[in-house]
């Protein structure tokens, strides 16, 4: 599935869902900002090894993300690499990590599609290097 910056992708080929323990308080949590599937990977060993992850981002976002919909009244926008990805599988948002350090997360039905994925041509093409995060602190 190709996509063109700043288009949206049909809801009905993508399904983002949201665990039981996080309805209800995920447009809470997102407070006005975006909710970002992208992805980490990079090559170790002649493998390439990744991630994918969800996080809450600002708006407006970089250029490059498409809009998959909306849950829970959060707009959620993807990398247009993992369309593919979320087209074929079921996906799921949940809170994941321990308790002093909870961060969103997501589950895929089907875990063997991301293994795939991982092996497709041009998965490192332009990635940047992944980056810890320094949160502001309140």
């Amino acid at each position: 599935m190709a996509a063109d910056m700043g288009t949206v992708a049909p809801r009905s080929q993508i399904s983002v869902g949201v665990e039981p323990s996080l309805r209800g308080s995920l447009a809470h949590l997102a407070n006005g900002r975006a909710i970002v599937i992208d992805y980490f990977a990079s090559r170790r060993c002649s493998v390439v090894i990744g991630d994918l992850t969800a996080d809450f981002e600002e708006m407006p976002l970089d250029a490059g993300f498409v809009e998959v919909g909306s849950v829970e009244g959060a707009r959620v926008f993807a990398e247009p690499r993992l369309l593919a990805v979320l087209a074929d599988t079921e996906s799921s948002l949940r809170l994941s990590g321990p308790p002093f350090a909870r961060h969103l997360a997501l589950d895929l039905d089907r875990p063997e599609r991301w293994i795939d994925f991982l092996e497709e041509p041009g998965v490192l093409a332009g990635r940047r290097r992944f980056r810890w995060r320094r949160r502001p602190t309140s």
